[in-house]
């Protein structure tokens, strides 16, 4: 027998039995009970990344206010700006008739079309042949998760359409004509923060302009409290303590 052995396990059987009792009386406490029950949604709320919005970025249809209601013939629209092709950036937003009556295509209630000088409500037509003008629009995709990120949209122009970029990135799409709207998708090329679309239109003669109509789906990253190291200690000292008690009783039932 080892001089001292027997008193110190009993000393140290004795501290084991302390603890575990102040453990079993807090375990039994409601601040602990809360503690247990903040400290699970904590982490339930920390995993939960399924949860998601439809996102309002700031995306809009060629000459439509805030609210997407189209603006009076010869207002500014404010969402498009011009590029190049003008000294002017500023863009009207005017229908058919007062660009090429009869040709471009009717006013709808989702957009209409812009054009970079206007003269007695009606689009000018004083462009040099084949002038270039780049229109260009911008949206927020702060706080979306990029990879859910898309847009579907319709174009036309007055000649043509020659190109579209996403963030410098040229989507491969080109139209002419303006009866009509031509389609396209982009689904790739976005970023976090501001994200920028180019128009290029070409003019052949006479009055020029864009119209487009956008739609996107986005959903914004889960935003959720990141629990704090000693959350997580009070719930798995809770589970750990629960889980004791659920053996010990079936033990005791057996």
């Amino acid at each position: 027998d080892i001089p001292g052995l027997t008193t110190r396990m009993n000393v140290a059987l004795s501290s084991v039995k302390h603890f575990l009792g102040r453990s079993m009386t807090m375990l039994t406490t409601v601040s602990f009970k809360r503690s247990i029950a903040s400290g699970l949604l904590a982490v339930l709320g920390a995993l939960a990344a399924t949860t998601t919005s439809h996102a309002q970025v700031g995306l809009f249809s060629t000459g439509v206010d805030d609210s997407n209601t189209v603006l009076a013939t010869g207002a500014v629209d404010i969402h498009y700006t011009l590029l190049a092709g003008y000294p002017s950036s500023t863009v009207y937003a005017v229908n058919d008739a007062e660009g090429f009556p009869g040709y471009w295509m009717a006013p709808s209630a989702a957009s209409k079309w812009i054009t970079p000088v206007i003269s007695n409500g009606t689009a000018s037509g004083a462009f040099p042949s084949l002038s270039s003008f780049q229109y260009q629009t911008t949206f927020d995709l702060t706080g979306i998760d990029l990879l859910t990120a898309s847009i579907s949209g319709k174009a036309t122009a007055d000649n043509a359409v020659l190109g579209i970029k996403i963030n410098g990135i040229d989507i491969g799409f080109s139209s002419s004509g303006y009866s009509t709207f031509s389609s396209f998708v982009i689904s790739s090329g976005f970023q976090t923060g501001i994200n920028t679309l180019i128009f290029t239109v070409e003019n052949w003669s006479g009055p020029t302009g864009l119209r487009t109509e956008l739609a996107g789906s986005f959903e914004r990253l889960p935003v959720s409290a990141v629990p704090e190291p000693e959350t997580y200690a009070m719930m798995l000292a809770g589970l750990g303590l629960v889980g004791s008690i659920v053996r010990r009783r079936k033990g005791r039932q057996v």
